[in-house]
């Protein structure tokens, strides 16, 4: 390892309750979940789309409002800057862990090649007695 590389350790990730849907079979999941699901939809600032016919529909937006009033921009500076931080910090984390991942599997494999290399010693000396000495017989007392 060398001397002058110390990164900083990030901060604690807050647990989150992750769905349990996958664990479930098929049957089960169509029996909870059902089969339609309905067309994809999303929000964006208080104008709602569906994705219908191949194209995105709006719906309960009134035609006439131009898109450039549906997405204004005044006063959404300063919490971009925040999220912009944040975004920052998420990306430098995202970049240690990914060098920590590839540290513990380089580590990994050198650790598993020094258990074959071992062994593999172990196996090849067991087998040379029995080849070397054929002329002993193991005898029984009864």
């Amino acid at each position: 390892l060398p001397l002058g590389f110390y990164p900083r350790r990030p901060t604690l990730r807050q647990t989150t309750s992750l769905s349990t849907f996958y664990l479930l079979d098929y049957k089960t999941r169509l029996a909870e979940l059902g089969l339609d699901y309905g067309p994809p939809c999303t929000q964006l600032n208080k104008a709602k789309f569906v994705f219908q016919e191949g194209e995105w529909q709006s719906d309960g937006v009134p035609q006439q409002m131009p898109l450039l009033q549906l997405f204004s921009s005044s006063g959404k500076e300063l919490p971009n800057k925040g999220l912009k931080k944040t975004n920052k910090v998420l990306l430098e984390e995202n970049n240690y862990l990914k060098l920590q991942l590839e540290l513990l599997m380089d580590m990994l494999t050198e650790t598993t090649a020094r258990l074959r290399l071992v062994e593999k010693k172990r196996d090849t000396t067991a087998w040379h007695p029995k080849i070397k000495k054929p002329n002993k017989v193991l005898m029984l007392r009864s």
